[in-house]
């Protein structure tokens, strides 16, 4: 399944991973993997690059990193700033990787299950490419627990349900424990990173993504364009009386599989 994006959008994405909340979640997430020299390592769904791009100055020469993405034109921007020869990135849909089994010492993959409608075949590839005993992060966020400060909630509400059907299952962490063990994997840890703005400054998160539900919702014509537009003034709004309050979070799977592969997946 390809995915693009228009040079805009595409600008809009590197955007937000370079906004300060997303370089937190990134680097509490570089922590959590804790990436040794010589690893070979899988970032599905690498978009710009970012993640991979530190990976590989943590595994150095002696290891490996491969960023996959759907879209060929996040591939394309990652190699643009692609700086050594044992990060590479390929266009690949994440449910048919072209990766050999039991490959990588780590696989990570953050913001992408949520968007994969085959959750099934997303997690058994995440399990075949990791060797026996390789280690593992998936982080994703569940929309349904945005917390978000109007003064018309109904309008909110109206605004966050058009923009809901983004991702394939908005609410994905509250099923991912389950969904990781009957793909063979061990769950041996859940965080929680928060993200919350009080101000809304230039690149705070809050900020970044109103460009975003906007073109979305504007696309399915799911909201009246008068209220999408108040609703986005609204927040800037807010923010000029101190009034402005956003918050959300992403939560991290850390999982590992088996040193002695498991072949009969509980369904």
């Amino acid at each position: 399944m390809a995915m693009e994006y228009d040079d805009a959008a595409a600008d809009r994405l590197e955007a937000v991973y370079l906004g300060p909340d997303v370089v937190a979640q990134r680097e509490d997430t570089l922590r959590r993997i804790a990436v040794m020299r010589g690893e070979h390592v899988l970032d599905i769904g690498s978009g710009p690059g970012f993640l991979a791009a530190a990976i590989a100055e943590q595994t150095g020469p002696d290891g490996e990193v491969i960023g996959v993405d759907v879209s060929q034109q996040m591939v394309d921007r990652a190699n643009q700033r692609r700086e050594c020869d044992w990060l590479r990135y390929r266009c690949a849909d994440a449910t048919a990787l072209p990766l050999e089994d039991s490959h990588f010492d780590v696989a990570v993959s953050t913001q992408v299950a949520e968007y994969v409608p085959d959750i099934v075949s997303f997690l058994s590839e995440f399990h075949r490419v990791l060797k026996p005993g390789g280690r593992g992060l998936i982080l994703a966020t569940d929309w349904g627990g945005v917390c978000w400060h109007s003064e018309n909630p109904d309008r909110m509400k109206k605004v966050l349900a058009a923009f809901a059907p983004h991702c394939a299952d908005s609410e994905l962490p509250r099923t991912l424990n389950k969904r990781l063990r009957q793909a063979g994997l061990v769950v041996e840890d859940v965080s929680y990173f928060p993200i919350v703005n009080v101000d809304r400054y230039e690149g705070c998160y809050s900020e970044m993504i109103v460009p975003f539900i906007t073109a979305y919702v504007q696309g399915q014509g799911s909201v009246d364009e008068d209220d999408l537009r108040a609703w986005g003034e609204e927040q800037a709004a807010l923010d000029a009386r101190g009034e402005h309050f956003f918050a959300t979070g992403r939560f991290s799977f850390a999982v590992r599989k088996p040193d002695r592969a498991n072949k009969a997946f509980r369904l």
